[in-house]
């Protein structure tokens, strides 16, 4: 199994947030079983290098949370399919991630980020919100 993991999400993993431990319990039952991969693109690393530096974390806190996932090298096929994805309201960078996920075949996209979400479902990911309840 292969599980894909954005911005959004990992950044829960560095600051304590409603759905942080259900994710963290979450991925720590995933990495039991034996042979799934839990992934992210390299992008995740420039993200979550920034958003520590928004909140005041120390990097080396960036650098071990990093560790514990496989990331993707993004060559230029990926920047080509996310400029392709047809949803008008995605972003850029959430769009990088939807097309490295695709380019893996994740079995599982993990986001909190509403419009990725959307934009994943339509392109036939299966999206995980470990702590959200759906109403």
């Amino acid at each position: 199994m292969i599980v894909y993991l954005d911005t959004s999400a990992v950044g829960k993993l560095l600051i304590d947030e409603a759905e942080s431990l259900a994710l963290a319990q979450h991925l720590d039952e995933l990495a039991a079983v034996p042979g799934t991969v839990i992934a992210s693109g390299f992008i995740l690393e420039t993200e979550l290098r920034r958003l520590a530096n928004r909140v005041s974390i120390a990097q080396a806190a960036v650098t071990e949370l990093l560790s514990r996932f496989t990331l993707i090298d993004m060559g230029r096929s990926i920047y080509r399919e996310a400029g392709l994805i047809p949803e008008p309201s995605l972003r850029s960078l959430d769009a990088l991630h939807i097309a490295a996920a695709q380019h893996i075949a994740a079995d599982v996209f993990i986001t909190y980020d509403h419009r990725q979400r959307f934009a994943a479902q339509i392109l036939g990911l299966t999206i995980e919100q470990p702590g959200v309840t759906v109403n």
